[in-house]
């Protein structure tokens, strides 16, 4: 095996990987289109919101700096999404995808990998990645950061590293460890002046929305009295050990031994003083603990934000798809190491991990998943948006909804001024005159921002009236069996509960 503390240099992978790499990228780029275009919905509510925020950013550009929406993810999508809509941003996210995977190439070689195209393969091979491929989410915009920061890591060049890092909280909350530890790592190796630019993005981001949001606050202010996550979480807490149980869905489950055998060798280079000393005496092997400690820290405090409730945390195994690169290889060094100890898997190593890989995919046969399709919230979302469409009229023309779905079929900005009013506590508590609001159970009373959550008591309380015609478009999906606990008692899945109410003013009653 190639030591790890060699660091190849070069751009191109090796002429005898070229081919597993072309093979690869066809095979995932072909099943994300078909995957893609053939679902009828979003992978979750967060993609809807993201890709309305892309959507009508260049009509409204004070969304590039929204906190929700995370100005890295936008600018992103944003020229897809107006040129093309969600085809634009699908085929956005499949070039992400691949980025994220050549770069998991590029740290494989560098760290002196015998076959650097395994960490491509097995980061194209993750499940979330796949996912992620044709969905409008903040983890894979995050985790091309990421990883381009440790290759330039890698590679001695910290300017662009520090560069690249300052990003990083542009795109996800993550971003504030990384830029911890890229200051350690600057202090360190007692490169001073890079330190410099890693608030830059932040400091940029805040005089950005100052000026956008109209320069009401002092200019410093303005991200962290924008900033909407909560430090109780409105969700419930969950298991400690929740991400560590998930991690064979997270890399893929074929390909969990050669991980977690990865993670082993690769921390056991930190056995006793010489592996210690050696940790800060030598950049490769410094380089090579620390791709299993990076992903292993983000496990760490995820798992324990989750089980004490804290910081919006709900669990969501797509917060591990933020160091994809890094699972990716580690991942390829289990693998190596697993061929060395079988010459048989030497003479078929890509063959046999591409096989790892798409194997599980077959399961989708007996259970389908992919394409996605409309659930039930998504259908009664579709017709909640067409009833609101053809009946509106002149003494209720605004919109409130709690699920972003509603906005997307009526392909409406959530914060166009002239149909819609935003939905929280204080406008709940003063219903605006010449308001419809379309509730529900999941999106109404679940949500990282605390001011956002609004159960139907409050709605009730504060005068809102009921409308029993669009309700009786909300109602023509009944809702499936549940058990007493209001779960639905096939799926395992939330029955949602959705109610359409008016203000009590109407628009005309109060002179407009």
């Amino acid at each position: 095996m190639a030591k790890l503390s060699n660091i190849p240099t070069g751009d191109a992978p090796p002429s005898g990987h070229v081919l597993p790499v072309v093979v690869a990228v066809l095979i995932f780029a072909t099943l994300s289109l078909l995957a893609g275009f053939g679902s009828d919905a979003f992978l979750e509510a967060d993609a809807t919101l993201h890709y309305l925020y892309a959507r009508f950013a260049i009509a409204e550009p004070y969304r590039f700096v929204d906190v929700w929406g995370r100005p890295i993810c936008t600018a992103i999508y944003a020229l897809p999404a107006a040129l093309a809509g969600r085809t634009g941003t699908r085929i956005a996210s499949l070039v992400l995808a691949i980025g994220v995977a050549w770069i998991a190439m590029r740290i494989a070689k560098r760290q002196g990998h015998a076959w650097p195209a395994l960490a491509l393969i097995f980061t194209l091979g993750q499940p979330l990645v796949f996912l992620h491929s044709f969905t409008e989410l903040t983890e894979l915009p995050f985790a091309l950061l990421v990883g381009g920061a440790f290759l330039a890591y890698q590679s001695r060049q910290f300017v662009v590293m520090a560069a690249l890092v300052s990003l990083t909280p542009l795109s996800r909350p993550e971003g504030f460890a990384f830029i911890f530890m890229a200051f350690v790592a600057l202090v360190l190796h007692r490169k001073w002046w890079p330190i410099l630019l890693l608030p830059i993005g932040l400091l940029g981001w805040d005089l950005a929305g100052w000026h956008l949001y109209g320069r009401a606050e002092p200019w410093y202010r303005w991200l962290p009295d924008h900033w909407p996550y909560a430090a109780e979480s409105a969700y419930r807490p969950g298991y400690l050990l929740h991400f560590v149980a998930s991690l064979p869905a997270i890399v893929s489950p074929l390909v969990f031994p050669a991980t977690v055998v990865g993670i082993v060798t690769t921390l056991a280079l930190l056995k006793g003083r010489e592996g210690v000393r050696a940790f800060f005496a030598d950049h490769g092997r410094r380089c090579a603990v620390l791709v299993a400690l990076i992903p292993l820290s983000i496990l760490i405090v995820h798992s324990i934000l989750y089980w004490r409730g804290k910081m919006a945390s709900n669990g969501e195994l797509r917060y591990l798809l933020t160091v994809a690169p890094f699972w990716g290889v580690l991942a390829a060094r289990g693998w190596q190491w697993a061929a060395d100890q079988l010459p048989m898997l030497r003479r078929r190593v890509y063959l046999v991990a591409g096989i790892a890989c798409l194997l599980p995919a077959v399961t989708n046969i007996f259970y389908r998943v992919l394409p996605l399709g409309e659930d039930r919230d998504n259908k009664i979302a579709r017709i909640a948006a067409t009833g609101l469409r053809e009946h509106q009229d002149s003494t209720h023309p605004f919109i409130m909804a709690a699920n972003p779905l509603i906005f997307y079929f009526l392909d409406v900005s959530p914060t166009n001024g002239s149909r819609v009013k935003d939905l929280n506590s204080t406008t709940i508590a003063s219903p605006p005159a010449g308001t419809r609001l379309v509730w529900d159970s999941l999106y109404g009373q679940y949500n990282a921002d605390r001011s956002r959550v609004v159960n139907e008591q409050s709605i009730l309380a504060a005068g809102w009236i009921p409308d029993p015609i669009l309700q009786a478009e909300l109602d023509r999906l009944p809702p499936p069996p549940s058990r007493a606990d209001g779960w639905n008692a096939q799926f395992h899945e939330r029955v949602t509960e959705w109610r359409s109410y008016k203000s009590p003013q109407a628009l005309n009653a109060v002179g407009n």
